[in-house]
């Protein structure tokens, strides 16, 4: 049977609310939230069941390692090679629908946008997506974004393009910024939908 981890793993990987997922599972909103906070630590067999047949008719594939681990892949077939995933990390929910809005909003393109809403997971997005741009945010609550950007550059040899972004703005965090090889460093301030999507586009033909 499928973990917590995995179900969440696999709606993060798909880009699908808990409100779509549990719509497609035909159970309710509160039963999966409950599941995934872990609040619900013995679910029913049948529920469990009925998420991992949604997961799967969306292209999630389980797949059982030789130690009988559980990991998931997305098949081929549902795979849109032409579509690039973005992942913006950032604590202020305002803001990941902005970015989110601004991407969705320019002509001819069509991105996957992942959300995280912490530096753990945004790690944990990162291992689970593989995104070809990240948008970080520097003042999060727990781990900051150079922390996250530490941990990841510690864990994977390459890293996508980084879209650095803060409220706090100084010319020594700007510095530091792009001695970490980040693509581009923003004002929180005076970042503009023309500014981001133009410097997005730029970072995935980088």
């Amino acid at each position: 049977m499928v973990s917590v981890e995995q179900i969440k793993a696999a709606r993060m990987m798909l880009g699908l609310k808990q409100t779509d997922l549990a719509k497609k599972a035909g159970i309710s909103i509160a039963t999966l939230n409950n599941i995934e906070r872990g609040a619900q630590t013995d679910p029913k067999l049948s529920t469990v069941k009925a998420i991992q047949q949604a997961l799967e008719n969306e292209g999630i594939e389980f797949t059982s390692d030789m130690l009988g681990g559980i990991g998931i892949n997305l098949k081929p077939k549902h795979r849109d090679v032409g579509q690039a995933t973005i992942l913006i990390v950032d604590d202020n929910k305002a803001d990941r629908m902005l970015y989110k809005s601004w991407l969705s909003a320019i002509p001819g393109k069509k991105y996957r946008v992942i959300e995280a809403e912490n530096a753990r997971a945004g790690f944990d997005a990162f291992v689970q997506c593989q995104p070809q741009c990240i948008i970080l945010d520097f003042m999060m609550y727990g781990a900051d974004g150079f922390q996250l950007l530490t941990s990841l550059k510690r864990e994977h040899v390459k890293l996508p393009p980084i879209i650095f972004v803060t409220g706090m703005h100084n010319e020594i965090l700007e510095e530091s910024a792009k001695s970490q090889g980040v693509h581009t460093y923003f004002n929180k301030q005076t970042l503009g939908r023309d500014d981001l999507s133009h410097t997005v586009s730029s970072a995935l033909r980088h």
